[in-house]
C-alpha cells in the first residue's frame, strides 16, 4: 500500500501531536508499505523521521502557510488556485498517487485553511483519514469554511479524536453526528520501569511537565499556588520543560515571591527521574487535546490535578484518582488546588487507584487503526 502522512503543524517543535501518526508510519514501513511524509522542516529533522527516511520513506518539506485574513486576500488566493497556480503539496500527492492519506491536524479544523488539499481529495476520491489532536471549546469558522469541513469530514474514511470531549465539542459545533468518528489513544513513552517508589515527604512535590507557553496555563497554576498553598507548609513546585514563556514565568515567580518554592528543571526526558521526587501531577492547560503527561503520571502512580479540558475526564476521576477544576480560570483552579492540598495524605492511595484505572483503559496499539 502507498500511504501519505501529512502534518498540518508548521514552525512548532516535535511534540505529543507527532507521536500518533509517526508510530503508524513506522508500523506501515515495518509491513512493507511505501510511505510519503509531508512535514515541516522542524519535524523532518527529528530522529524518528530520519530513521523512517533511512528505511525508504520519502519526505516532502512543506512550505510556510500564510492564512488569509481579509476578503481581498481570500479572493486573490481563490483566483490563483482557479487559474491553475501550483500547490507543491498537491503536486507531491499527485505524483505519489497514494492509496490512503492520513492527516495529523494540530487543530481539528486545520484543513479549512487548505482548500487545494480538500479539492484534490474530493476530486480524486482518494481515501483519507484525519487525526484531530486538539479542539477549542468554542471554535469559530466562517459559514463557507464550516460547509467545507462538513463536506470533507463526511467524505473521510475515519475521524480519529484523541479525547471524548474534543469529539463531543466537534459534534456540537458542526451539528453533525460524524458516525465515522472514534476516540483513539496516543502511544505513550511510559514503560513499567518508569514507576518509582513513592517519595518521602515533606517536602511535597507538585510537578508540571509541558512546553512553556501561554496555553499550558503554568502562570495560572503559579498564581493559584501563591493564593492557597500555606507558606508555613513544606511544598515545592517543579517545572519540567522549555519554551518561549520561560523568562515570563520566572518573572512571575519573582513577583509572587515564590523563588524558594519554584524550580525550573528544563526538559527532563526520564519519567522515573521526575516522579522520584514528586507526588502530584499538575496539568493547568487552558485548552488541549489530551496532555500525554496525564496518563503517564497516572501510570507512574501519581494523582493528577487538571482543568476539565480535552482528555482529562477520560483519565481522571475527580476525588478518586485526582482533582478536576471545572473551568480553566483562576478561582475554580485555586479551589481545586486547595482541595488537593487538604487531601495530600490521600495522594499515595489516589495514585494507586489512578494507576489501576489507567492500566485498564490504556490502548497502546490504537495507532494500528490508522493504517488498517
Amino acid at each position: 500500500m502507498k500511504i501519505a502522512f501529512i502534518s498540518t503543524i508548521l514552525d512548532y517543535p516535535w511534540g505529543g501531536a507527532d507521536f500518533l501518526w509517526t508510530r503508524a508510519a513506522e508500523a506501515a514501513v515495518e509491513r512493507g508499505d511505501t510511505i510519503l511524509l509531508v512535514v515541516s522542516k522542524v519535524v523532518a529533522d527529528h530522529s524518528r523521521i530520519t530513521a523512517l527516511r533511512a528505511k525508504g520513506a520519502t519526505v516532502h518539506l512543506r512550505e510556510k502557510l500564510s492564512i488569509p485574513t481579509s476578503l481581498g486576500t481570500r479572493l486573490a488566493r481563490r483566483l490563483r488556485r482557479w487559474t491553475g497556480s501550483s500547490d507543491t503539496e498537491v503536486n507531491a500527492l499527485g505524483q505519489f498517487r497514494p492509496d490512503l492519506v492520513i492527516f495529523s491536524c494540530g487543530a481539528t479544523y486545520d484543513l479549512a485553511y487548505f482548500p487545494a488539499w480538500v479539492d484534490w481529495l474530493l476530486s480524486t476520491r482518494t481515501p483519507f483519514r484525519l487525526i484531530a489532536n486538539w479542539q477549542m471549546e468554542q471554535p469559530t469558522l466562517a459559514p463557507a469554511e464550516t460547509e467545507r469541513i462538513v463536506r470533507l469530514f463526511s467524505a473521510a474514511d475515519a475521524l480519529c479524536f484523541v479525547s471524548t470531549r474534543n469529539l463531543a465539542t466537534t459534534r456540537r459545533h458542526l451539528q453533525e453526528s460524524l458516525p465515522q468518528a472514534r476516540v483513539i489513544h496516543n502511544p505513550l513513552r511510559w514503560q513499567l520501569t518508569d514507576v518509582p517508589a513513592w517519595p518521602a515527604s515533606p517536602p511535597w512535590g507538585l510537578a508540571t511537565i509541558s512546553r512553556l507557553e501561554p496555553g499550558k496555563g503554568i502562570g495560572l497554576f503559579l498564581q493559584a499556588a501563591a493564593q492557597v498553598l500555606p507558606r508555613t507548609d513544606e511544598w515545592q513546585i517543579n517545572i519540567h520543560g522549555v519554551g518561549p514563556e520561560e523568562s515570563a514565568l520566572q518573572a512571575l515567580v519573582a513577583r509572587l515571591d515564590l523563588q524558594t518554592r519554584v524550580h525550573f528543571h528544563g526538559y527532563v526526558p526520564d519519567l522515573r527521574t521526575i516522579w522520584s521526587t514528586n507526588h502530584l501531577m499538575v496539568s493547568p492547560s487552558l485548552e488541549d487535546g489530551v496532555p500525554m503527561t496525564i496518563p503517564e503520571a497516572l501510570l507512574c502512580h501519581r494523582p493528577v490535578l487538571s482543568n476539565a479540558i480535552g482528555g482529562t475526564e477520560d483519565w481522571v476521576r475527580d476525588g478518586v484518582s485526582g482533582f478536576i477544576s471545572s473551568i480553566p480560570t483562576l478561582a475554580p483552579f485555586a479551589r481545586a488546588l486547595q482541595s488537593a492540598w487538604e487531601q495530600r495524605n490521600q495522594w499515595e492511595m489516589m495514585g494507586r487507584t489512578g494507576a489501576a484505572d489507567a492500566t485498564a483503559r490504556y490502548r497502546p496499539n490504537d495507532y494500528v487503526q490508522l493504517i488498517q
